[in-house]
């Protein structure tokens, strides 16, 4: 009995963990993987001065972000919709360990193309930025991050 409670004691822990993960890729307010999920650069309305951005720079930024979005769309839901469902798996029957251990590798692999999807995204996007633009967009990472507390390079 005390494996079984320690066992289900542990699922609970990851499914919480996991809950946090959506929210935490969702970045500020929900927004998702939209302009807020490629930091800062995906804040443009900031940036695009601070960076001297074309017009034509801004409108690939927002297309990338855009399809990006679209193509993250059903990994989200994926992500969000897990959880309930390894939850009533259980509530269902307490001992379906293997049923909502299914469930939660589902949602990493919808974890896993989310990421995938932003890093691509995050690539073309820095590729739209001239050699100075990205110069300048590292100075305003490391000093965000020296703002936060992290460490930059």
């Amino acid at each position: 009995m005390k494996k079984r409670t320690t066992i289900i004691i542990t699922l609970v822990l990851a499914v919480g963990a996991l809950a946090a993960a959506p929210l935490v890729i969702a970045g500020p307010h929900g927004r998702g993987p939209g302009m807020h999920g490629f930091g800062i650069i995906g804040h443009l309305q900031h940036v695009k001065e601070e960076l001297d951005l074309s017009d034509q720079q801004a409108e690939q930024l927002r297309a990338i972000f855009r399809e990006t979005r679209e193509a993250n769309a059903e990994a989200r839901r994926q992500m969000h919709g897990g959880l309930r469902e390894a939850a009533e798996i259980l509530l269902a029957n307490p001992n379906d360990l293997a049923g909502a251990q299914a469930v939660l590798e589902r949602q990493a692999a919808a974890e896993r193309e989310l990421k995938t999807n932003i890093l691509q995204a995050t690539a073309k996007a820095l590729a739209v930025l001239n050699t100075d633009q990205r110069a300048k967009l590292r100075t305003m990472l490391d000093e965000h991050a020296a703002r936060r507390g992290r460490f930059g390079r």
